[in-house]
Parts: structure tokens; C-alpha cells; sequence
């Protein structure tokens, strides 16, 4: 919307409350609700946010020596403005909108390790080549018949009761079954103006996929954290509870966050993937920037799978890659290119899972993808049949064409804090803040004792 759309709702009486947030570290929406009137009368100036948002982890333990946001600093302010490009009434609440904001210091300079501004630099660099990236996520997520109050009863345990019982993937009957809360979901979230394609039941008690449908990668960006934090306001008011967890329990497969790319001329008029006379319609720019999207995805692994639980997804025969190989309409690879036509040829990275902010997925994508055109990478063979195979990782890897993944958030980390092409595309800032968060995620995770551990040794040991 733009400034006059919104007066008018105000003035009608259809809006009462605007909430504003930014995306954090981890991809969670915070920030405050403000009065209609006081928005009117800060929008020019901006809203006060105390710069914690970027000073704790997930949990908001306070972490140390942090550059940007420092308890020595007495946590001063951010200053949150708005982007009315993402405001938007929000169907399940009443009198109530929200709003994506962007953030800066108080002298007016920008906030370089938010991933909102990480992202919109790499647009630019996009732009400046007369590419203008589309993207659009996947995510699967699982539901359950619990509210915040009985979450803790059970102590976020095994014995949560899924939404419904069975695996059931791609029945139709057991998707009905299910349409008060998710056919709600969809609903809403349409009226909200996040466009979805469709969705269906997948392989785990409660587990769902939703597909959004491609936009610009800023607003992708924007309508995936929407999405994640709606889903969960509508699932608590009706007492439910998702989880874009990547592994909830051992014992079922995780949650994936597909991630789908493709570049177009700034016009929008043509897909710059898409070349009628090359082979499998790759144009020499999708062939340099899936190249780059392969050799630099070891170094952006942290982004793609950001937490200590991402790691657990990562199980050979779960149509989870484990490495760099790259297939045609190949579900077992990390990219899989789908070349269906003009307009849709594009690539899904099925690296991510849906616990990764996707404002740093999209710019891990993106990064790597630019690197790959600035230096005319050349493209390895690609795979074909089971990239599972022992044989088939073994030859690839010895002749350079592939490249394992990390297992562990250490490894991946290090990997980060040493890419040079990370520091060139991401900023330093960002990288050095980054890689301090994740570190941290380490160390709490190493002090934890785990139901693992009890089982394993309490008794016997």
C-alpha cells in the first residue's frame, strides 16, 4: 500500500493497531503493536526498537561482545521504519494490520547485520547486472494438538499429540479430515495476501507441506516470515501448536524448507534461466549460477541449516541431500534444476530446512549464485539416478565435480568465518555477527543434558 491507502483504512475505522517487526537473527518476527493514530504521526521519523533484537539468541539469553548490540551499551535503540510495501490487514485479528519495517541507527545509518538489509544489498548487486531475483519457498511443518500450556505440561516430549496419527502422504481424505485448522490456514493467509499454490499431507503424523507462490525475493523473503509467525497465531487461538522445527523426533522424517530461484531481466519480461537452443534450455547465466550455487554452498551451509537440530534432517535415503550434486528434476539431489518452461525454468535448492530464515537463505543463495556469474564458473557434470550412491559421491568428489556437506553447526560455522566470498557479498559485519550467534548456539547446546543422555547412561553407567 502507499501512504494515502493507509490513512484511508485508518480514517475508516479499519484499523486500530499496526504491527511492526523486523526479522531477527533466526527469522522470528518481533517487534512491537503501535495505535493507528501514533503511526501516522511517527511513520516520517520511525519507531524506537531497543537493538536486544539482535543481542540474544533465540531463547533471549543476552550474549556477549557483541559489536552491534552490547550490555555494556545499555541495549540503546534501533529505529524501526516502515516499508508500506508490506502492510497489510490481518484477517484473523481484528482492526489490526502489520508491517515489515527496516532498520536503522539513530544517525541514520543502516543496520548491517539485519537480514532484511543484508538481502535488499545483494538485490541491489542483482540490479546492477540487470537481474532482478524471484524466489519462493516450500515449507514443511508439523501440527499438534497442543497449547503453550500443555507444550510445557509434557515438556516439549515425544508423547505431543500430533494433529492426526497416521503418514498418509498425498491422501486427499486425510487432508480433508483436516480442513477446519489447515484449509483455515490457507484461507487466511490468502486473504493476508500471501499467495498459495497449494498444499497437501506428507510423510509424518500432523506434517503438512504448503507452497507459496513465486514473487520478487524480497517479498518472498517478507511473505515466508509472515507466514511462519500467521501459521502460529491462527494454530493458537484455536489451541494448536506447528513447529518448523527441521526434526522434531527421531523417529520421523524432518522438515524441509525448499527453496525455488530463477533470475529475469529488471523488466520482468524474460526469465534469464531459459535459452531455446542450449542444452536442457540452461542459458550460459543459469549455468554460472547454479556453478556458484554448488561450489559456495559449503561455505553457506550455516545459513541454509542455522541450528543445532538442522543437522539431525540430514539422513542418507530421506530425500535429504548430503552433498553438492546437481540432477535434472532430481529429488535426491542438493539442486534440482526444473526446466518446464520459459517462464518456470528455475532451481530448487533442497538444502534448507524450514527452521532457516529465509532472508539469509535467499542471500546465501544469491551470493554464491552472483559469485558464479562474476567469474564465469563452469558447471560439473551433473547426476543422474540415486545421489545416495556410494560409488556415484566417491568418483565425483575425486574428480572435483562435488563437494560433501556439513554434518554439524561447528563445521558449518568455521566454514562461514573462513569464506572470503561471504565477507565480500554478506559484509564482514554481518558474517562476524553471524558466526558469534551460532558459536554461542553451540556452546548452550554442549552445556545441555539430554533425555539422550538419561536413557542412555543413568542407570547402567
Amino acid at each position: 500500500m502507499n501512504l494515502v491507502e493507509v490513512k484511508s483504512l485508518i480514517e475508516e475505522g479499519k484499523v486500530e493497531y499496526i504491527k511492526l517487526g523486523v526479522p531477527d537473527i533466526d527469522g522470528v518476527f518481533r517487534g512491537k503493536r503501535v495505535t493507528a493514530p501514533f503511526f501516522l504521526e511517527s511513520i516520517e521519523a520511525g519507531f524506537a526498537q531497543s537493538d536486544v533484537l539482535f543481542g540474544w539468541d533465540i531463547a533471549e539469553n543476552v550474549l556477549p561482545n557483541l559489536k552491534v548490540s552490547n550490555i555494556n551499551r545499555g541495549f540503546g535503540d534501533f529505529v524501526m521504519v516502515p516499508d508500506l510495501d508490506t502492510f497489510a490487514l490481518v484477517p484473523w485479528e481484528e482492526k489490526v494490520a502489520s508491517c515489515v519495517c527496516d532498520l536503522w541507527t539513530e544517525h541514520g545509518e543502516p543496520i548491517t547485520v539485519s537480514p532484511r538489509y543484508v538481502l535488499n544489498s545483494l538485490l541491489e548487486r542483482a540490479r546492477n547486472l540487470g537481474l532482478a531475483p524471484m524466489a519462493a519457498s516450500e515449507l514443511e511443518m508439523r501440527f499438534f494438538r497442543e497449547d503453550q500450556v500443555s507444550l510445557r505440561t509434557k515438556d516439549f516430549g515425544p508423547d505431543l499429540t500430533p494433529l492426526n496419527p497416521g503418514t498418509n502422504c498425498y491422501v486427499i481424505s486425510h487432508a480433508t479430515a483436516d480442513d477446519y485448522l489447515i484449509g483455515q490456514v490457507v484461507r487466511q493467509m490468502r486473504a493476508y495476501g500471501i499467495d498459495i499454490e497449494g498444499y497437501n499431507r506428507e510423510h509424518g503424523p500432523g506434517m503438512y507441506e504448503i507452497n507459496m507462490h513465486y514473487s520478487a525475493a524480497l517479498t518472498a523473503a517478507d511473505r515466508t516470515m509472515l507466514f511462519k509467525s500467521g501459521v502460529k497465531e491462527i494454530c493458537h487461538q484455536s489451541g494448536f501448536t506447528p513447529t518448523f522445527m527441521a526434526k522434531w523426533n527421531d523417529q520421523e522424517d524432518g522438515s524441509s524448507g525448499h527453496t525455488h530461484m530463477s533470475l529475469w531481466d529488471v523488466d520482468g519480461e524474460r526469465n534469464a534461466f531459459w535459452d531455446d537452443d542450449a542444452e536442457g534450455h540452461m542459458s550460459a547465466t543459469m549455468r554460472h549460477f547454479l556453478a556458484g550455487v554448488l561450489q559456495k554452498m559449503p561455505d553457506f551451509m550455516a545459513l541454509y541449516a542455522p541450528t543445532i537440530n538442522s543437522y539431525k534432517r540430514y539422513i542418507e535415503g530421506t530425500w535429504t541431500p548430503l552433498n553438492t550434486a546437481w540432477g535434472m528434476d532430481n529429488r535426491t539431489c542438493a539442486v534440482r534444476v526444473i526446466n518446464s518452461g520459459r517462464k518456470s525454468i528455475r532451481l530448487e535448492n533442497r538444502v534448507p530446512g524450514a527452521d532457516a530464515n529465509f532472508y539469509l537463505v535467499f542471500a546465501g543463495m544469491l551470493a554464491s549464485g552472483l559469485y558464479g556469474i562474476d567469474h564465469q564458473l563452469e558447471l560439473p557434470p551433473r547426476l543422474d539416478g540415486n545421489a545416495y550412491s556410494q560409488e556415484k559421491i566417491e568418483q565425483a568428489i575425486a574428480h572435483g565435480h562435488m563437494y560433501p556437506l556439513a554434518r554439524n553447526l561447528t563445521t558449518a560455522t568455521d566454514l562461514f568465518e573462513k569464506s572470503e566470498v561471504a565477507r565480500e557479498y554478506l559484509g564482514a559485519d554481518f558474517v562476524e555477527h553471524f558466526v558469534i550467534t551460532r558459536r554461542w548456539e553451540v556452546q548452550e547446546y554442549e552445556k545441555a543434558v539430554t533425555n539422550w543422555e538419561r536413557r542412555r547412561y543413568l542407570e547402567l553407567i
